[in-house]
């Protein structure tokens, strides 16, 4: 990674050219056929799927779309003259539309034929006016079902209620998404990106970064579905994750910049530095998704089949981006990486403004001091929303789970009231090698009509010229119940084989219930393999990140468990409905390819944060010097970086927000479980649980050293036995005679230079004794020179100085050199003759 960066600083502008001719160029391959996205509304072999197929041979072009027109009296009936010759005049207007094969009329003879039961009410409150389209059930002309809407819906008044139901307005309905709460969402992202990064050349790197990988994403994604089966959600899934895993890339590095600019570093310097830190374990986690959707492409996987190939097409950009335009980027940008005081500050005295830590190394502290008892309540925490899982239940929505502000939805509560539920989703069962014996297709009528659950099924149509006929089976209870699908397993099992023995016919159950019953089952073959393949990738790269297995089983431990309470959290409210409510939605089924999208993205935005705070945890370029607790590295690490992870997945949330937001069922659950995995992520996982497992980790090591007996343990090549801290010790006699050494070798005795003006500012008293009780230890780090103090020089080397405070106890006063305040020192344990800074 650091040769790459090297490279990509050199030749920035060849970099950046060669991303926009290339973006350009795919722009213009992508738009000059279009993308062919497949909408797949069936698992491939199931026997819902057969009786899709199946049903070409009955009616030539596949089945139409039937669409419902619901009409309800406000007072009175609907077999009122007034409100029947209204009625009577849209059905008539309706027919006459373009895209629109025929209306019936409720009062007429035909109107049973299509529905399978009386139009009208028997209490007449409402009736129901059957459209049939020209278009096909799975690929409905929407604009003349638009028209249809529009009409239909002008008949809506006061003493007449006019709702809508069907496939095309399903699609309509459900394609619709609202942009106010998606801007909304994109102006608090930016907030907080802005307050994350503060300088305007690290916004607009992140800014170019998110954008050019979100517009790479579009254009491969467009191309590949011309080769390959791709889902209409594809795009949306490949955005979301490219843009995630970029930005949150864009703004670790440019803080890792910053930083290092900030300590003196020159801006190449800083950028090289910051990319072998953060960016090869982004990097890392980018390939990892990668890997991941080729497998789950190999396990052939109907449900995630659509959505794998977007998902490794935004790996591999993301992967590109943060490799190849971001070091470029960030050159480009240079000193405008910092804010203008900052930048003047730094011309000035060659150092950048102190930063105080803030809470975030209180917090960094305290999980230093007690691991595992914040790793045990935080597995608790997690457990705690992990329990509903076991209520989770998976299987196909419908209209009745939609908001009350959706017309289907209302269409749907009053054929629920006025009719039976199961008339929104009739059971179709399709018929093939039907014999010319009739007594053979009224024995299966009878068969399944006498099928408990089932109000009536009756022959809709039959082709002699093809042996083949469709049957409706009007089920009592609505599609998303659980007494539909025992329906369904019924019919399989007990009522179709009965009928179909000994005889030629063949018989497929098919509809809405059963097609989600079988996504269901396939789904849930698959996700074993599927959720394998996924902790197998992330515990690879978090043992090639931490090379321990332990912490590595750990981890995939907790992020299993963290998946589990993010389900749990959806089971709570989509399956059981608390405070379904609040969101407008009802309880029911969560349906497979949502749980699949929620997998995927869950883990492509988490994988590179997981492996950029344990990379910084466990920096060894930031080990501690001389006898200072080791366990200071890993609270050193989690207040530099580990706000900013958080922050970054803060701008994940508030994206996702605009999705619970929006009007469909489908957005909501899609974004509240997003928000929940991506908000345990990183308020469970990486503030409490990461650092604490490594801490323990560490612990646990220096534990096993303890118990090794000094004599069996290996020897310095000068001689002697002992830690390096004890080595140095003893072999450094000057370290034990100097009185002026408190906790470090640092020579106080050193000449003072008057023209520093930092020194000249704070000058130092030799004859002024140094006590332990008024230091703070502060962590200088300097690498190819030495830094300008009159306490200490180390080049190539880290060392812990100590620097009185003027007037007070305490770090408040300036530091020397590149120095920097310690931000763990006021929460270390407090050690015997060392009093605790104020």
């Amino acid at each position: 990674m650091g040769l790459i960066a090297r490279w990509c600083l050199r030749h920035r502008w060849i970099v950046v050219g060669t991303w926009l001719v290339v973006l350009a160029a795919g722009a213009v391959l992508a738009g000059h056929d279009g993308a062919r996205y497949r909408q797949a509304f069936g698992v491939a072999g199931t026997d819902s799927q057969l009786a899709t197929d199946a049903a070409v041979n009955v009616v030539p072009g596949g089945l139409p779309d039937a669409e419902m027109i619901v009409v309800r009296a406000r007072d009175g009936d609907v077999r009122a003259p007034a409100v029947r010759q209204r009625i009577a005049a849209m059905t008539a207007r309706v027919a006459r539309l373009p895209g629109v094969a025929t209306a019936i009329d409720p009062y007429g003879p035909a109107g049973p034929l299509l529905l399978g039961v009386e139009p009208v009410a028997r209490d007449g409150r409402a009736a129901i006016v059957g459209v049939v389209m020209k278009g096909a059930a799975t690929t409905p002309d929407l604009a003349a079902v638009r028209r249809l809407i529009a009409t239909a819906r002008a008949y809506d008044g006061p003493d007449l209620q006019v709702e809508m139901s069907g496939p095309g307005t399903t699609m309509i309905v459900q394609g619709g998404i609202s942009a106010t709460p998606i801007a909304l969402a994109v102006a608090v992202a930016m907030i907080i990106l802005c307050l994350v990064v503060r300088s305007p050349g690290g916004i607009a790197v992140c800014a170019v970064v998110a954008g050019a990988t979100a517009a790479g994403v579009q254009v491969g994604v467009s191309l590949l579905s011309r080769q390959v089966e791709v889902s209409v959600l594809a795009p949306l899934l490949g955005v979301m994750i490219a843009v995630g895993v970029s930005l949150g890339a864009a703004v670790v590095v440019v803080h890792r910049c910053q930083a290092g600019m900030r300590a003196g570093r020159r801006p190449a310097d800083a950028i090289v530095a910051g990319m072998a830190q953060s960016g090869r374990a982004l990097a890392s986690g980018s390939l990892g998704l990668a890997v991941v959707m080729l497998g789950t492409s190999a396990l052939h996987a109907s449900v995630l089949a659509g959505l794998a190939p977007a998902a490794f097409v935004a790996a591999a950009v993301a992967t590109l981006v943060i490799g190849v335009l971001l070091p470029a980027t960030l050159a480009v940008a240079g000193q405008s990486l910092l804010v203008w005081t900052e930048r003047t500050h730094l011309r000035a005295t060659g150092r950048g403004l102190p930063v105080r830590p803030g809470l975030r190394s209180a917090w960094a502290g305290l999980v230093g001091r007690f691991p595992g008892t914040l790793a045990a309540v935080a597995v608790l925490v997690l457990a705690v929303l992990a329990v509903p899982i076991v209520g989770l239940r998976l299987g196909g929505g419908d209209g009745g789970v939609d908001p009350t502000s959706a017309t289907t939805r209302r269409a749907y509560d009053i054929i629920s009231d006025d009719y039976f539920p199961g008339l929104n989703g009739p059971v179709l069962v399709v018929a093939t090698q039907v014999p010319a014996d009739p007594a053979v297709m009224a024995n299966l009528l009878d068969r399944l009509g006498a099928t408990r659950g089932v109000v009536r099924a009756f022959q809709v149509l039959h082709n002699p010229a093809t042996r083949s006929a469709l049957i409706e089976v009007l089920p009592q209870a609505g599609p998303r119940s659980t007494q539909a699908s025992d329906l369904v397993r019924l019919l399989r099992t007990r009522a179709v084989p009965a009928a179909v023995a000994g005889t030629p016919l063949r018989v497929h159950v098919g509809g809405q219930t059963a097609l989600f019953d079988d996504m269901t089952a396939r789904f849930t073959r698959v996700l074993p393999a599927f959720a394998a393949l996924e902790l197998l990738v992330l515990g690879v790269t978090v043992l090639a990140s931490l090379r321990s297995v332990g912490s590595a089983v750990a981890i995939v431990g907790v992020s299993v468990l963290t998946t589990a309470a993010a389900l749990g959290a959806i089971t709570f409210v989509f399956c059981d409905g608390h405070l379904a409510g609040l969101l407008g939605v009802r309880g029911g089924p969560i349906e497979p390819f949502v749980l699949g999208l929620i997998l995927i993205l869950s883990f492509g935005l988490s994988i590179g944060m997981h492996l950029t705070l344990l990379r910084r945890l466990r920096d060894p370029g930031a080990e501690p010097a001389g006898d200072r607790d080791p366990t200071a590295t890993i609270r050193s690490g989690h207040a530099d970086v580990g706000h900013v992870v958080v922050a970054t997945s803060m701008i994940m949330i508030a994206v996702f927000a605009g999705l619970v937001c929006q009007q469909l069922r489908t957005m909501k659950l899609l974004g509240l479980g997003l928000a929940v995995g991506v908000a345990l992520d990183a308020l469970v996982l990486r503030i409490v649980l990461l650092p604490a497992l490594v801490h323990l980790a560490r612990n646990a090591a220096g534990t096993r050293r303890a118990d090794v007996p000094a004599a069996v343990r290996p020897s310095a090549p000068g001689g002697g036995s002992g830690s390096p801290a004890e080595r140095t010790r003893a072999s450094d006699p000057a370290r034990v005679s100097d009185p002026a050494r408190v906790s470090d070798p640092v020579r106080v005795s050193d000449p003072v230079r008057v023209s520093d003006p930092v020194r000249a500012l704070d000058p130092v008293r030799v004859s002024d004794p140094v006590r332990a009780e008024d230091t703070v230890p502060t962590r200088i780090l300097a690498r190819g020179r030495a830094v300008r103090a009159g306490v200490g020089v180390a080049v190539d080397r880290e060392v812990v100085t100590t620097v009185r405070g003027p007037g007070r106890r305490g770090g408040s006063g300036s530091t020397v050199g590149a120095t920097a305040p310690a931000p763990w020192s006021w929460f270390e344990p407090q050690q015997p003759g060392n009093a605790r800074p104020d």
